[in-house]
């Protein structure tokens, strides 16, 4: 027994002679520059949400926000009203001097000016159907018990239409979920948004929430969420970043990340039962 003790530790002690730290250098040189811009009019309030933040990408080994201070932001509609975007401290986050009014349809563009680069990209308002109905229930889940709730609405007929669902919590682990919607099989009929968790509790608030979308920002968002949530094995593709909306117009091969989204919002405050 000692004889066996001893074999065994003289190959720990071989094994771990045998490690060495190596350093890897990935090369790290093409910063490209994060826009993540949204404006939002909700139906329920009449609020408005309307903000740009600009970030630089890091290498991969670093999560620190690195903000993209000192940018020149503005963003003109159809009728070339010009709206320009301050920057709160050198946070790298963008609010309006003035408050972009509620247009359906409109067309917006916005302009950034940056490190001697300009980057411009556009979206158009579309409507969003009202949340009318949540519906709660108990659902068997792995053994367990798990909260669903559906958001209802009704989608108008003889368009095309795209959204997506968000329900926050400080419950949710990742805090926050998001459904996407297209219209393709339920025209003019109802349709909903669903959660299923088994961390919500009674008393818990969730706000839920519907964002009207261009078809393009689905697509986008369909491809940002499919990545973020698929199960992949040992060799599944990685992740490919994907492009936006906005381009470069200085350096065309120095696309931006990130997406410029402008959406009618219908929100609910709902209080789990």
């Amino acid at each position: 027994m000692f004889k066996n003790y001893l074999f065994l530790g003289i190959i720990i002690i071989f094994f771990a002679a045998c490690e060495e730290i190596i350093d890897v250098d990935l090369n790290y040189s093409n910063e490209r520059l994060v826009i993540e811009g949204h404006l939002n009019w909700i139906k329920e309030s009449g609020q408005t949400e309307q903000i740009i933040v600009l970030s630089k990408t890091t290498p991969y080994f670093e999560s620190i926000r690195e903000a993209a201070s000192g940018a020149e932001i503005q963003i003109r509609d159809l009728k070339n009203n010009i709206y320009e975007f301050a920057e709160k401290g050198n946070s790298g986050i963008y609010y309006p001097l003035d408050t972009i009014p509620f247009n359906i349809g409109n067309k917006l563009t916005l302009k950034i000016l940056y490190e001697n680069q300009q980057y411009i990209g556009n979206e158009v308002l579309y409507p969003v159907a009202s949340i009318y109905k949540i519906e709660q229930d108990s659902i068997p889940f792995f053994g367990n018990v798990a909260t669903q709730i559906e958001a209802y609405s009704m989608d108008e007929k003889n368009e095309d239409n795209y959204s997506y669902f968000e329900f926050l919590s400080d419950r949710l682990d990742e805090q926050v979920e998001y459904n996407i919607y297209r219209d393709d099989f339920s025209n003019g009929s109802e349709y909903y948004g669903v959660i299923l968790d088994g961390d919500l509790e009674k008393n818990d608030a969730v706000r839920i929430r519907q964002y009207s979308l261009s078809k393009t920002a689905y697509q986008y968002w369909y491809l940002l969420i499919l990545q973020n949530t698929q199960q992949g094995g040992p060799f599944q593709t990685n992740p490919a970043n994907l492009n936006g909306n906005m381009i470069n117009l200085t350096k065309p091969d120095n696309s931006p990340l990130g997406y410029f989204r402008v959406s009618e919002v219908s929100e609910i405050n709902y209080i789990v039962k």
